[in-house]
């Protein structure tokens, strides 16, 4: 009888197994094509192959100021080819589509005397930049310079060969922190540090964020190219960051672009998911603590998703997170979590910056419903792997 109950056990329990595996499978594949909507085809205002953004000036998602960049693209392909391998093959070719489709789009967004990098706005016409209010008053050229963000990423996205990576990289180390042209930045630590800067400009300010440090050593550790002097000073940054908790009491300056906890630990773990760093393993049970604090403090679903991708980067397991398919659009499409914050004060002299920042002057939140949607997956495709 024993037996008997054990094997009707064994049976239901594999019943239910079966329900849930093909339930998630439902649902990535409805995600999935949940992204390939959002790729624009044919619009009067954003590019074909663009995954439409929009602008706000306070963190509320809105769609009333649209946005052509190719940012969001670049995270998009990145994410999609990192989990692609994993996905049902039937998944696959979807996946290899929209990859494709927006190889076009970051010839728009290159640099405009052939560089091999990449602007967050379109390079190939006067553009009317959404920030250029702002910036009037404090400069007459508003142009923004290309930046090292938007460069890995879409060399990533384009799959570079290794020999263009390598030119990229030499060229990223005259970009550096130093003596005459030092980084502003109210973190004292950060001062001598030769690191990598935001930006491709030699008279624009030197600006560090961490965030933006582990994606350029996330394109080194990809390409695996040789370390340089700015690569080791910028995991000095963030190492020195995460040591002092500067990612909590001073996210906003550690990571001006990325101004939060939950997406200065993400940029983190993922760097460190590539392959280890020696450096940064000494930090991992750190990093997870500090992602299990602010996934216990924060009630936004996009924002506990980001922090339990952090998690499972880094070899733990979180509480498992309750999504259904009718939660994708209003939960994580219209989510008023900003991932990425254009951040005007961050060019500023310290007492400027300082003041603009607490008054939250200049601060522009970009969102893309179909990158939060990536996002999703990649949490679900690595709670598979569990």
């Amino acid at each position: 009888m024993k037996v008997m109950r054990f094997f009707l056990w064994l049976v239901v329990a594999q019943c239910v197994c079966c329900v849930a595996v093909a339930q998630d499978s439902l649902l990535l594949k409805f995600i999935l094509e949940r992204i390939n909507t959002h790729q624009v085809q044919q619009d009067d205002f954003f590019i074909r192959g663009v995954y439409p953004s929009y602008i706000n000036n306070n963190e509320k998602f809105s769609t009333a100021k649209k946005d052509n960049n190719i940012f969001f693209n670049g995270l998009i392909a990145y994410t999609l080819q990192d989990i692609k391998a994993t996905l049902n093959k039937n998944l696959q070719p979807l996946t290899n589509t929209m990859l494709i489709n927006g190889v076009p789009a970051y010839a728009f967004f290159k640099n405009r005397k052939g560089r091999n990098t990449y602007n967050f706005w379109r390079t190939d016409t006067t553009y009317d930049y959404p920030y250029a209010g702002i910036l009037t008053p404090f400069a007459k050229d508003i142009s923004l310079p290309d930046d090292m963000d938007d460069t890995v990423l879409s060399l990533l996205a384009l799959e570079t060969d290794s020999a263009n990576a390598a030119v990229v990289h030499a060229l990223m180390q005259q970009f550096v922190n130093s003596d005459t042209n030092r980084v502003r930045s109210v973190i004292e630590n950060y001062r001598n540090k030769p690191a990598y800067s935001t930006w491709f400009g030699k008279k624009f300010p030197v600006v560090f964020d961490v965030s933006v440090l582990c994606n350029v050593l996330a394109f080194v550790q990809q390409y695996n190219l040789q370390w340089t002097k700015a690569d080791s000073a910028s995991l000095d940054v963030i190492i020195t960051t995460l040591q002092n908790d500067y990612h909590r009491t001073h996210a906003v300056y550690a990571s001006p672009y990325y101004p939060k906890t939950s997406l200065i630990l993400y940029h983190v773990a993922r760097l460190m998911y590539i392959k280890p760093v020696a450096a940064l393993e000494p930090l991992r049970v750190k990093i997870v603590s500090d992602a299990a604090r602010e996934l216990a403090l924060t009630t936004n679903m996009l924002e506990k998703i980001i922090l339990s991708t952090t998690i499972l980067k880094l070899g733990y397991e979180p509480p498992p997170i309750q999504i259904d398919m009718q939660d994708v659009v209003p939960k994580i499409e219209q989510n008023d979590f900003c991932f990425f914050v254009g951040n005007i004060p961050s060019y500023f002299k310290n007492l400027q910056k300082k003041f603009a920042t607490a008054k939250k002057i200049g601060f522009f939140y970009h969102y893309c419903p179909a990158y939060n949607d990536a996002l999703l997956l990649e949490y679900l495709t690595l709670t598979r792997k569990k």
